[in-house]
């Protein structure tokens, strides 16, 4: 099943009106995007997984304060000389993503790990949201 995203058909068509004209897109250097994220929460904590194809490790940046996790990374897209451009379907340019997370879960604690182009967060539940057991006194 496929997304819908409205903004995508508009952008199409800006593209193909732009490609029949002859005129270069004036933003046509640099374009931002959003990847997609699956969200997870579970009796340890959430469980993020950002997809970046085609986007390398070092090029990521992951940070946590304020309550807000944010992944920042860049797909450049490099033409080659002589080469003309036709079609441009692939998801290129720089993007920021930013999630609130509930004081509920520990930002102090958050771990990362990278591969085959999914980004894996996880953030543990804090020691006061964990579930504890109570010992009651009889007398």
């Amino acid at each position: 099943m496929v997304r819908f995203d409205p903004f995508k058909e508009i952008e199409e068509i800006q593209e193909r009106l732009f490609r029949n004209f002859g005129v270069a897109r004036p933003d046509s250097g640099s374009r931002t995007y959003a990847p997609l994220v699956d969200v997870l929460d579970d009796a340890q904590g959430l469980h993020f997984a950002v997809y970046l194809p085609g986007v390398e490790p070092g090029q990521v940046e992951l940070t946590a304060e304020n309550n807000t996790l944010s992944v920042k990374a860049e797909r450049p897209f490099n033409r080659p000389e002589g080469v003309q451009q036709y079609r441009l379907e692939g998801t290129y340019g720089t993007f920021v993503r930013s999630f609130t997370i509930p004081n509920t879960y520990d930002l102090t604690k958050v771990s990362a790990n990278f591969k085959n182009g999914v980004l894996y967060v996880d953030i543990p539940k804090a020691e006061a949201a964990q579930p504890r057991k109570i010992d009651v006194l009889v007398g």
